[in-house]
């Protein structure tokens, strides 16, 4: 268990006195865990603390926007929906979304020039979408920025309803098929204020995803996580009858330990590159990917399996505050462990388990 110093503690107190935003007092550590890279053999915390995993994804939100000047599902994408319910007046949050803005808009206005994946579809799709169900999140209003990133997403849906520049390398759950892009800015969509859905542009938007989903049934327990939680918001999307049996399924892939295996969500799209067999071990983007659906779907806080699922969560997080998940496409950063560590907090977060 990481403990800080005295300097530490007393710069936390002062903190602690500050108006908001907030500033969390230990995301200077620049040398301490939270920076070492994503290690399965990283020695499991003693104590779950949800602070030292704030610090794990600001400081890795901090550094991607830093090195890498981009918007990515794993980190910083991620990270705009998990903030908007874990930590929702974070000065890094609240940077991010700012960040994450400029980024779509500078490909809008061709201030910024695509290059490789920076700008690619998949990105001004994936932000638009995390962008939008951050702020409705937290408020009732689109950022107009946000606004414009959506009408933006739908001049450039293809006539399926999907966007057919996605990335698509093997890579799940975000690189791997057009389904999550589908899903995903259907919730966007489904969250955003009335009157931007009667907008021209949403509603043709909102026929074609439509369109997309009922041609393309999902063939992933992922697929089918992500269409419960969009139905939250859009019941017409799913049938009382898929409703209960993709609850049922996700129900039964939980482990005796309590966790769920990320490779058991996927579909015989998600490869390794080397071919070797996948991981079978509990992880923290399985685990808490379905006790998040899981509660959007109307599954209460006190179940047993919500319960047994929580407990993984707070018995495997590591000593640098994340929950490691192994790669399902190589062995290598294992950046899956960010989203993992993003939606542990967002599935805490949806079961009351973060301090307020």
């Amino acid at each position: 268990m990481i403990k800080p110093k005295t300097s530490t503690r007393l710069m936390a107190w002062i903190l602690a006195a500050l108006p908001l935003p907030l500033i969390h007092p230990l995301s200077a550590q620049k040398n301490g865990a939270s920076f070492r890279p994503n290690l399965a053999n990283e020695t499991i915390a003693e104590n779950f603390s949800a602070d030292r995993a704030i610090v794990f994804i600001e400081d890795s939100v901090s550094r991607w926007q830093s090195n890498r000047k981009c918007v990515t599902c794993h980190t910083n994408g991620l990270h705009l929906v998990a903030a908007s319910l874990a930590t929702p007046t974070s000065k890094v949050f609240l940077e991010n979304r700012k960040f994450a803005r400029d980024y779509v808009s500078g490909y809008i206005s061709g201030k910024s020039k695509p290059i490789r994946q920076y700008g690619a579809i998949e990105g001004i799709v994936a932000a638009s979408s995390f962008l939008a169900i951050s702020e409705m999140t937290t408020g009732t209003k689109l950022h107009p920025d946000t606004a414009s990133a959506l009408d933006h997403a739908w001049k450039k849906q293809s006539p399926s309803g999907a966007w057919d520049n996605w990335l698509k390398c093997h890579w799940g759950p975000f690189e791997v098929d057009d389904h999550y892009g589908v899903t995903l800015a259907t919730i966007a969509l489904s969250m955003t204020p009335p009157t931007y859905q009667r907008s021209e542009a949403a509603l043709a938007a909102k026929i074609k995803l439509r369109k997309f989903l009922r041609k393309n049934p999902p063939t992933s327990l992922h697929q089918k996580g992500m269409l419960l939680w969009a139905s939250k918001y859009d019941p017409k999307l799913t049938s009382p009858e898929q409703t209960t049996n993709w609850i049922k399924e996700l129900k039964a892939l939980q482990q005796k330990d309590g966790g769920w295996v990320l490779i058991q969500l996927g579909n015989q799209e998600w490869q390794r590159e080397d071919g070797k067999a996948q991981s079978q071990m509990s992880d923290g983007y399985a685990t808490a990917f379905s006790i998040f659906v899981l509660r959007q779907a109307g599954m209460n806080t006190n179940d047993p399996i919500i319960q047994s699922g929580l407990r993984w969560l707070k018995s495997n997080q590591r000593e640098s505050g994340r929950w490691f998940t192994h790669s399902p496409r190589r062995d290598g950063k294992h950046y899956i462990t960010q989203a993992a560590t993003n939606m542990s907090l967002l599935a805490l977060a949806s079961c009351g388990e973060l301090p307020q």
